[in-house]
């Protein structure tokens, strides 16, 4: 540790590096020089088309986008309508659809109900 203050101290106001007489003089030239020539580049034209188009698929993504979530929403509509079927043809009575839903509500009933327990629930009730 000593001997690293030792060489601190002998350096202490010293610049240790040196520049070249006359380096920055000719510095500008010289690195132009080494340089290589630039080359002129023919610029391409970009078509109206071709700028548009990112726009276009944007635009279109967009479109899709809000087209898939109107069928979920279309479809999800149709699901609750078809779920609360029982109250509408009970409620609408005037449409002559509601007489073939009736049709059809009453062949599921018979189909799947047992009639001695729709019986029983008919005599509880009166």
């Amino acid at each position: 540790m000593e001997t690293e203050d030792n060489k601190l101290n002998k350096l202490k106001g010293r610049q240790p590096f040196s520049v070249p007489e006359g380096y920055f003089e000719g510095f500008t030239e010289d690195f132009m020089s080494r340089l290589p020539e630039k080359q002129v580049t023919e610029t391409k034209t970009i078509s109206f088309s071709e700028r548009m188009k990112p726009l276009l698929y944007l635009a279109a993504m967009f479109a899709g986008a809000l087209i898939l979530i109107n069928i979920f929403n279309f479809t999800k509509k149709d699901n609750s309508d078809i779920s609360n079927g029982a109250s509408i043809v009970s409620t609408t009575g005037n449409s002559t659809d509601s007489d073939d839903d009736a049709e059809f509500l009453k062949y599921i009933e018979d189909m799947y109900a047992d009639k001695y327990a729709l019986s029983y629930i008919d005599d509880l009730m009166d």
